[in-house]
């Protein structure tokens, strides 16, 4: 309705323009100065009115009194026109018409028939005033060939007709007001449907031009749909032409293509992307674009990883833990026996040399075997409340004796202001944060930085993050780094990043490693703090932290 009274107004000035113009083409052919100023009084009235109206569309909604409002003072406007202009021309009246014709675009048809009712009466009602001359005693006389009988006809057919117009537009109105309102609806449940799939969904041309871009594709890839639509599907998703190339024969498939994509995401995040691609087709069959559909299979590709390492490790642990237990018994005989020759027989400073070394590797020997037992048979947790941050800094003060320490080396541990009160097992803790600052340590032999970082997330899982500047690990060393002697020092047993490993499993933890050469290592290690992850058993291992007040931060240089 509000369309339709600015349409209104907008017609209502240029029929007054015209009939101006008109009026003024009179006035040439044969002098008629009387016409001329009724419709420039007319227009300045009709150019009045308009603003009004506009200010009332604008600022009330009550649009159906407007139109009532506007049609009669039309009506108005109009007998006023027609009895001014009688003296010279009479065929104005069909103005009454254009009423009609204009009430039945914005009114139902009761409302139109109305409207002509009231043109004809105003038109009967201006025909007496000048029949018997009551306003000007100047008006001509009415003859029967004025044709005022035909003009009353024509407005009332005018009406009737224009009320079936308007009832027609009304209807169709309705009609199709429910049939955009089902649309919209239609269309906002397929989005909503679009928007709620977990899968990312991407639509392209034949081309490979992208279309459309949903939510769970944004929050995959990091990429907002503004920035990716229009342009090509490789520079999102890099360059995919061995998995799959647009082409008309790419259109003509009758089977979805599914393949494993490595992409990264806006922020620089690795993924790898499972991708199933099918043909777009148009309300005739015929393909005219693709539809992708993927998911992120990072985590998934990192926890198979997990369970062979896992694997593998459990398959090495179980064949090792028995060899080493059949090791130590006769490595056992083997010592003592060296010991009584040692005793017994009197031998040279060399061969007593040679003496010493059998005993010592012997040691080292079984101080392997005794560190891989602990490793493949870890005994059981015991748990006790202490406070991590606290415990952390007494540890790394520690590692100042270590051999490993020198005066270019900087620990600094950055802890929360509360501290966090855990029940795990200490011992097997602080042989974790051992054995990490003196890995750390010894990859910066040239001295370096060592931040250890306590925090709580969100979900209470607390975070340690060992950080360090040394000379980092290539991608083959970290996808070995937990494995049973792995070792690149030399005099190392390559245990003690696979028995950290293990200390974490069984405390129901993660340990994730970030690294590249010379860039220095990252290892973040975190223990869940949630009830429903632990169970209670030998190797469970951590419960629901406690906060308390706090420490701050506790910074140790290297000294001589």
């Amino acid at each position: 309705m509000r369309n339709r009274l600015t349409w209104l107004i907008a017609s209502r000035l240029t029929v007054i323009l015209i009939l101006l113009g008109t009026a003024a083409v009179i006035n040439l052919v044969s002098p008629a100065e009387v016409i001329v100023h009724v419709f420039i009084r007319s227009t300045l009235v009709i150019a009045s009115l308009s603003v009004i109206y506009s200010i009332l569309i604008k600022f009330s909604p009550r649009y159906i009194l407007q139109a009532y409002l506007q049609i009669f003072l039309d009506v108005v406007l109009v007998s006023y026109i027609v009895y001014q202009t009688f003296v010279v021309e009479k065929s104005f009246a069909a103005l009454y018409i254009v009423i009609v014709l204009a009430a039945s675009t914005v009114l139902p048809r009761l409302s139109v028939l109305i409207a002509s009712l009231v043109c004809v009466c105003s038109y009967a009602t201006v025909i007496a005033l000048i029949y018997y001359k009551i306003l000007n005693q100047n008006l001509p006389v009415l003859t029967p060939e004025q044709s005022v009988p035909l003009y009353i006809l024509a407005i009332l057919v005018i009406g009737v007709l224009g009320g079936q117009i308007a009832e027609r537009l009304q209807l169709s109105h309705i009609a199709l007001t429910k049939a955009n309102r089902n649309l919209a609806s239609l269309q906002a449940f397929n989005e909503r449907i679009i928007e709620s799939i977990h899968s990312g969904l991407v639509t392209t041309d034949t081309s490979g031009v992208i279309l459309s871009f949903n939510r769970a594709a944004e929050e995959i890839t990091q990429h907002k749909a503004s920035q990716v639509i229009k342009h090509n599907f490789s520079q999102v998703f890099g360059d995919q032409s061995e998995n799959i190339s647009f082409s008309p024969e790419l259109l003509a498939i009758s089977k979805p293509i599914r393949f494993t994509a490595i992409c990264q995401s806006a922020n620089g995040r690795q993924m790898h992307l499972g991708i199933t691609a099918s043909p777009l087709s148009q309300e005739d069959g015929k393909p005219n674009g693709l539809v992708f559909s993927f998911q992120d299979l990072t985590e998934i590709i990192k926890l198979e990883l997990e369970i062979r390492r896992r694997d593998r490790l459990a398959a090495m642990g179980k064949m090792a833990a028995g060899i080493a237990h059949e090791i130590r018994n006769p490595l056992a005989a083997m010592r003592g026996s060296v010991q009584v020759l040692r005793g017994e027989l009197e031998l040279s400073e060399d061969q007593s040399q040679l003496m010493q070394i059998v005993l010592r590797e012997s040691d080292r020997l079984d101080k392997i075997v005794s560190d891989f037992l602990a490793y493949a048979r870890p005994s059981p947790s015991k748990l006790v409340e202490f406070d991590l941050a606290k415990w952390i800094a007494e540890t790394v003060s520690l590692i100042r004796y270590s051999a490993e320490w020198s005066s270019s080396h900087e620990v600094t541990v950055d802890s929360p202001q509360e501290p966090l009160m855990i029940l795990a097992d200490s011992n097997q803790l602080r042989q974790i944060v051992w054995n990490l600052a003196r890995n750390a340590l010894q990859a910066m032999p040239e001295g370096g930085k060592l931040i250890i970082g306590i925090r709580e997330r969100k979900n209470q899982d607390i975070e340690l993050i060992f950080s360090d500047t040394g000379i980092g690990m290539s991608e083959e060393e970290m996808e070995r780094i937990f494995e049973p002697f792995n070792s690149n020092r030399p005099g190392g047993t390559g245990l003690g990043m696979a028995i950290v490993y293990q200390i974490i499993s069984d405390h129901s933890g993660k340990i994730t490693v970030e690294s590249s050469p010379g860039q220095g290592t990252k290892i973040t290690i975190t223990f869940p703090q949630n009830k429903n992850s632990l169970i209670d058993s030998s190797f469970d291992i951590l419960k629901p932290a406690k906060i308390f007040s706090s420490s701050g931060k506790i910074t140790s240089k290297g000294e001589n």
